[in-house]
């Protein structure tokens, strides 16, 4: 299972840079849906990289993500019909620091304590 994990990370990683790095014939419009798929996919790749890299504590993660987030966007700038926007960041930083939110939430509380239960429930 964690191969799996591991593969789908690095693909992520590459659909990211893919999408994000390549010239578009037509203008990106700044919508709310253009944010939402930016905080969207920031907030799955935090918990993508919190699950591979078990070792990082939370800030750790959102720090990568942030950081992989700026460079991209540094990049960007000099992409034709491409450019650099500080509202692309600010959702990236969003999304990244509700991922981790919700991978200690769900994960780390509900599943660990449930993952508890079962094993005590087995045990007796």
């Amino acid at each position: 299972m964690r191969k799996l994990i591991v593969c789908f990370y690095i693909i992520y990683v590459f659909i990211i840079t893919y999408f994000s790095l390549t010239t578009i014939e037509h203008a990106i419009s700044e919508s709310v849906w253009d944010k939402a798929s930016h905080f969207i996919a920031y907030l799955i790749l935090v918990i993508l990289i919190r699950m591979v890299h078990v070792r990082f504590n939370y800030l750790t993660c959102v720090i990568i993500c942030f950081s992989y987030s700026f460079i991209i966007e540094c990049i960007q700038y000099f992409i034709p019909d491409r450019s650099f926007s500080i509202l692309d960041m600010l959702a990236n930083l969003l999304g990244t620091v509700m991922g981790a939110i919700i991978y200690y939430l769900i994960i780390e509380k509900c599943f660990k304590k449930w993952r508890g239960t079962t094993v005590k429930a087995v045990n007796k």
